[in-house]
């Protein structure tokens, strides 16, 4: 519960005139599924909160309407396993790995007194979708680890839009907490992804909150500016034993473009691969042992980008060096990014790293509250948490909010503590759905979107004088609902 008093949720929970715990908000979920047993998803009746589970995982029961794959279990069929003794012959959905159900418990959680437990918006609605594993041939084509939890862009799209379907369906208000996350892309919020969510964002009573990742420190991120008449910009790999692949993107912005050129651990150099937007390059480093695929792509994502992508099959340890070298230069700047830790087998990171722009996507995408996190107990900022800005500038995090060493429950009635991104998140999620009760059904409003939510909450953030704002850390400020409301009763 310390949690919810650093983000100023617990006093709009207890307030006499507000009594605020999510009441007719239904909070979406695409993740790892839920364990729907956990008390802290059913009513004081023992009926569960719980509107519908689609697992696509799951082949052997009624897909959803408008979707052709996967299994949906509804609020009937979930209440009725709850009755029974073998609940998951009944509705056979499950969460392996935990990291679903502690989200969402952090969101809407039920109070779990011994624990000293309660979440966001203990009262609200949830909805759930079970996200399957991406296809094997996507997971080689990206070196993704056999034990690594990776999600197709288009299974999370569509779990996007059965969400949305839901919540009209049942009329009821949306809150989706997005808690997964990749480096891949140009950050500037323009791929399919995040135009689906930027889409949606503009409907009224459709809110997405997105984390930023965990990515600040892990020296995946590499920025430099070429200049006219300047030299080569040599960027420098770090490659340690037994790798077994990794991709990487160089991005810019048209008319800048360049070339690149590679020079292995043992110095064999491949001189400058000529620019040919479309072309590619299959190189063979003889003493290595290596293959590396180099892929020109210019006006990547509907916009003006150039993208340069490189995958690395079996590379050799050690140093390896990509010469930059200008073609044509404006502003010159380029970025370069690695896959998130949990995409690499090994250790891969760049030598000369940048700890900014390292917001994993879909959190360069302006509609959704972008939140990043801090530690609630000391007031410190987070070595781990993505940072901001967005490629082209946009201010992203919105704000931040506690994220480490957050307990919660997970799998099998077990409770853990856990640090990141999922945590400030699922917190952020559930005062959303605090703030849309409030608006619309005590003040009565027609209909409420992602930019007005988002000023809200920014309008009632707490701002440490140790910062300026708004920041690439912080946003603008630390989330505090409570806040908020005192805010907006004095304007």
């Amino acid at each position: 519960m310390q949690t919810l008093n650093e983000a100023g949720i617990l006093p709009v929970q207890n307030y006499p005139t507000l009594q605020l715990k999510g009441r007719n908000i239904l909070i979406g979920f695409l993740d790892s599924g839920i364990d729907y047993t956990n008390p802290v998803f059913q009513n004081l009746d023992n009926t569960t909160r719980i509107r519908a589970i689609w697992d696509q995982t799951v082949q052997t029961g009624t897909m959803p309407e408008h979707f052709s794959y996967g299994s949906e279990f509804t609020e009937e069929q979930i209440n009725e396993a709850l009755r029974s003794d073998s609940p998951f012959d009944l509705v056979p959905s499950t969460d392996e790995t935990g990291h679903g159900t502690y989200a969402a418990a952090l969101a809407c959680g039920s109070a779990v007194p011994e624990e000293e437990f309660l979440g966001a918006a203990p009262e609200a609605s949830i909805a759930v979708v079970k996200l399957k594993q991406a296809k094997q041939y996507l997971r080689d084509y990206y070196f993704i680890p056999s034990d690594a939890e990776c999600y197709q862009e288009t299974d999370l799209m569509l779990g996007i839009r059965y969400l949305n379907l839901l919540a009209d369906s049942l009329n009821l208000p949306l809150v989706i907490c997005f808690t997964v996350g990749s480096n891949m892309g140009g950050h500037i919020g323009t791929l399919p992804l995040p135009n689906l969510i930027e889409n949606y964002g503009s409907l009224a009573n459709h809110i997405a909150v997105i984390g930023t990742g965990n990515e600040a420190d892990q020296r995946h991120h590499y920025a430099n500016t070429l200049t006219n008449g300047s030299k080569n910009k040599t960027v420098e790999i770090r490659v340690g034993e037994n790798v077994s692949g990794f991709s990487m993107e160089l991005w810019t912005d048209i008319p800048n473009t360049s070339s690149i050129s590679i020079i292995s651990p043992s110095g064999e150099d491949t001189s400058r691969i000529p620019f040919h937007a479309g072309s590619s390059a299959e190189l063979d480093f003889l003493f290595e042992r290596t293959k590396v695929s180099v892929d020109y792509r210019i006006l990547v994502e509907k916009t003006t980008s150039e993208l340069v992508f490189f995958r690395f099959n079996s590379p050799a340890a050690g140093i390896w060096k990509i010469v930059i070298e200008p073609i044509t230069v404006t502003d010159g700047q380029f970025h370069m990014w690695l896959p998130v830790t949990e995409f690499i087998d090994g250790e891969v990171y760049f030598l000369e790293s940048d700890p900014y722009y390292t917001l994993t996507n879909p959190a360069n995408t302006q509609s959704p509250v972008v939140v990043s996190y801090y530690n609630g107990t000391t007031n410190a900022v987070s070595q781990t948490s993505g940072r901001g800005y967005t490629r082209s500038g946009q201010i992203k995090p919105d704000l931040t909010a506690p994220g480490i060493n957050i307990r919660g429950p997970v799998s099998n009635g077990r409770f853990e503590t856990h640090s990141g991104s999922c945590a400030a998140c699922a917190v952020t999620a559930g005062a959303v759905a605090l703030m849309l009760e409030w608006l619309l059904y005590i003040q009565k409003a027609p209909g409420i979107d992602s930019f007005q939510i988002r000023s809200l909450l920014i309008l009632g953030a707490l701002r440490p004088d140790t910062m300026e704002y708004p920041n690439r850390i912080w946003g603008y400020g630390q989330l505090n609902l409570y806040h908020t409301f005192e805010v907006m009763r004095k304007l």
